[in-house]
């Protein structure tokens, strides 16, 4: 007996109908798509260095890979959006995504903590309040908030401050960037200016009026301003025609409103002075006053999402009078190596762990004025 008889012969078997060219490549691009879309969520994304707050350890035009799995892989937090488009739509200036869905923050396991000196790819802080594109408008959503690349020089718990441009971490010195660069006042002799295209050729600054400009004249005859670090103003010293170079820096008691937490009353700190102050820690818990409530006001309300008045001096968090906070995410202190050009955590405070998004791990390509050779394939410090 026949116990096969429920299939069919092989005459009586259909055919599938071979696929059009047409369709296999659809299939090919579908399939090619899906696994880049897996990877630049989960695993790399390439990221490209816009502006000249890195300089000179990751220069303008920079293009980098970012291992999301370092610090552990972020899953969306906005499912209903572009694919292969950060937050805002190619040749428009409209949102790339609806927020009408919002996932709650989670993170997979990694295989690093975020450590002092890392260079750290995150979402931009202050998007909601600043916005970085202000055609776009503000981005609360921090997932879909730009991208930015910076130095985290404290982390979690630390107690950070800059003594005359000098970074303190736990009342020690911090250890300074190989090539992390200040704004610097130089005086030639008279009538002997600088050849910009020598210094084109030979230091990598840029033509005069550059969106990303790094020299330009100051106030005084023959007098110049530039970005470099400690061993390029060895160097201009040795120069023959100039006659001095001098750091540029902001006296302790010169206060700055821009500098967070635009408070100057109760924080007169400057870009070259700045706290001493403890990094939020989760769990850790802070008390709070009249005096201290705009240090932690955008953590407590913006961050962690919190109701939060003060009414007749007394502080309510979620209409609850208190005097106490405790921190529910870890936070760092991000600069950028290049210290007078960098718009960083000196001007909008912490960097929460959620809106972290990876670590730079390769420099992949390189160009402005031309293909940066040297660069292709180096190493990120």
């Amino acid at each position: 007996m026949n116990i096969q008889f429920w299939k069919k012969d092989k005459g009586q078997q259909k055919v599938k109908p071979k696929k059009s060219a047409l369709r296999e490549w659809v299939d090919a691009i579908v399939w090619a798509g899906g696994a880049a879309l897996i990877i630049r969520t989960f695993v790399f994304e390439a990221f490209m260095i816009p502006t000249a707050s890195m300089e000179r350890s990751l220069m303008v035009g920079d293009f980098l890979f970012v291992s999301k799995f370092h610090y552990g892989t972020r899953l969306p937090m906005i499912p209903l959006c572009v694919p292969f488009v950060h937050n805002k739509l190619p040749f428009a200036n409209a949102k790339s995504y609806l927020n009408w869905i919002e996932l709650p923050y989670f993170r997979l396991p990694g295989i690093t903590d975020v450590k002092r000196n890392d260079v750290v790819v995150f979402n931009y802080p202050a998007d909601d309040i600043r916005p970085n594109n202000p055609d776009l408008g503000p981005v609360e959503e921090p997932s879909m908030k730009e991208n930015y690349i910076k130095r985290c020089v404290a982390i979690p718990g630390d107690t950070f401050e800059i003594r005359q441009q000098q970074i303190y971490i736990n009342g020690q010195k911090g250890e300074n960037p190989e090539n992390y660069q200040y704004r610097y006042l130089v005086r030639t002799k008279p009538g002997e200016s600088f050849n910009p295209k020598r210094l084109l050729e030979e230091y990598g600054y840029r033509d005069p009026g550059d969106h990303n400009s790094n020299w330009g004249l100051a106030p005084g005859a023959d007098s110049y301003w530039f970005l470099m670090t400690n061993d390029m103003a060895k160097q201009f010293t040795s120069m023959p025609n100039v006659l001095e170079v001098r750091r540029d820096s902001m006296p302790q008691a010169m206060a700055d409103q821009e500098i967070y937490p635009q408070d100057a009353a109760h924080y007169p700190w400057n870009l070259d002075n700045y706290g001493p102050m403890v990094v939020p820690k989760k769990g850790d818990s802070v008390k709070l006053s009249i005096y201290n409530i705009s240090f932690y006001a955008r953590i407590i309300h913006n961050y962690e999402k919190h109701e939060l008045d003060v009414v007749n001096g007394k502080i309510l968090i979620d209409k609850k009078e208190t005097d106490s906070y405790t921190f529910e995410m870890d936070y760092y202190f991000m600069m950028g190596d290049n210290r007078n050009n960098s718009l960083d955590g000196r001007y909008w405070g912490f960097v929460p762990e959620n809106h972290i998004v990876g670590k730079p791990v390769l420099v992949v390509f390189s160009l402005e004025n031309g293909i940066r050779w040297e660069r292709i394939f180096s190493s990120i410090k």
